[in-house]
């Protein structure tokens, strides 16, 4: 497995709720829905995360909390790389894609709702709502989702 290019990323094996998804989301892609829907249940049955199996996630995603209350609606894409914790929410409000780019990391409670467009490197903080677009490197944070961009006068955590 090549490595990981998100500081934030604790490598594994990948096993758990992110082995389960990859496997649901190969048996959606070749056809065989009601196997992946199986899988998608028995994720969460067993781990209590609700991860469709018609979203398009990239390699190494971290779920590094159990993924417990994870939900990732379908029509999702999310690029490589990507660290969520516990009790995160990416879907959509209306109808729309949500598309996010490489090296998302979403604290705990983090909703990002859709149609929405986030770009890569971006970091959500803990119980933001997330409703509109965000450019690339830019830290979200707040219950209304302020934006903070990377030349912003904040510093960003480490």
């Amino acid at each position: 497995m090549k490595a990981s290019n998100n500081p934030r990323y604790w490598p594994h094996p990948g096993w758990g709720v992110e082995r389960l998804y990859y496997w649901s989301h190969a048996l959606w892609e070749r056809g065989f829905r009601r196997a992946a829907l199986f899988l998608k249940y028995l994720n969460v049955v067993i781990f209590r995360a609700y991860i469709d199996p018609s979203a398009k996630i990239g390699v190494r995603l971290d779920l590094p909390h159990g993924a417990f209350g994870v939900v990732i609606g379908p029509d999702v894409t999310i690029g490589d790389d990507a660290v969520l914790l516990h009790n995160v929410t990416i879907g959509h409000a209306k109808p729309g894609p949500v598309t996010i780019g490489h090296r998302l990391c979403a604290g705990t409670g983090a909703i990002i709702l859709g149609p929405i467009t986030i770009g890569n490197d971006v970091t959500v903080g803990a119980n933001a709502t997330v409703v509109s677009d965000v450019p690339d490197g830019a830290l979200v944070v707040g219950p209304k989702a302020t934006v903070l961009s990377p030349s912003s006068e904040y510093p960003r955590p480490t």
